[in-house]
């Protein structure tokens, strides 16, 4: 960074020779001596012009200073977003333990069942009390035709049953093809509708996500919320859907 000071001292030796060389010239206009009155009028010029040239350099460098402390600022607000981040983050993995979240949900459950049903029903009810989810859905695959049939349901009290469906099609089918949870967030109204005592009421956040066992899709499941789904919740969803791919497998054996 150019230091200003720098042309602050220049300019105040040229100034002083200003000064000096209009004394001179006062003295040879009263002594009317014409040659030294010439030369002091050409160097008065001279040190009048090197004056301004030195005040353009200064504001040049003035605003090459501007841009530097610009840049430098912009940088030093980049690492301080970037600490900011990675405190928050720290905090979050302090506050919310995912390995803790998951033994909440899965303990009540226990091993203790006679179908496949029954055991997805018990970890619905669990997610719902553990992630305030107002309605769960689970879809197993049925490899006979390969659709993805429900299976299970959480606070679900349409009439009309949720369509069985295959790889590729709706959301659903597209995340059993691609093995990768999707959440949404400002779900469109009437997606999805919750009925209560108070009405009907529909939920603005959506996780979709696969139960993966030996590299393939054997089911999906689809949590609804009123409040966002983050990153921890994603995580959570998917140790939960690999835990129940592991009971379920020990079901069907």
């Amino acid at each position: 960074m150019i230091k200003a000071n720098q042309y602050f001292t220049k300019g105040l030796w040229i100034f002083a020779l200003m000064i000096a060389c209009m004394l001179v010239l006062m003295y040879a206009i009263q002594s009317e001596k014409s040659i030294l009155m010439f030369i002091c009028i050409i160097f008065c010029f001279i040190l009048a012009l090197g004056l301004l040239i030195l005040l353009m350099q200064a504001n040049k460098a003035l605003e090459q200073n501007r841009k530097e402390l610009l840049e430098l600022k912009q940088r030093l607000n980049a690492i301080m977003q970037t600490e900011q981040k990675a405190e928050n983050e720290m905090q979050y993995h302090e506050v919310f333990n995912v390995e803790e979240a998951l033994a909440r949900v899965m303990n009540p459950v226990g091993k203790n069942f006679n179908n496949i049903s029954n055991c997805i029903d018990q970890v619905l009810k669990s997610i719902g009390r553990e992630m305030d989810i107002v309605q769960g859905l689970v879809f197993m695959l049925n490899k006979d035709d390969q659709l993805f049939h429900l299976t299970s349901e959480y606070a679900y009290f349409s009439e009309e049953k949720p369509k069985s469906f295959p790889f590729g099609e709706t959301l659903s089918g597209q995340v059993a093809k691609n093995h990768k949870i999707l959440n949404i967030s400002d779900l469109p109204d009437g997606y999805i509708t919750i009925l209560s005592g108070l009405g009907k009421s529909n939920p603005r956040h959506l996780i979709i996500a696969p139960m993966i066992h030996d590299k393939d899709c054997i089911g999906i499941m689809e949590l609804a919320s009123f409040k966002p789904l983050g990153k921890n919740e994603e995580l959570l969803v998917q140790r939960i859907c690999e835990t129940m791919t592991e009971l379920i497998n020990e079901l069907s054996n």
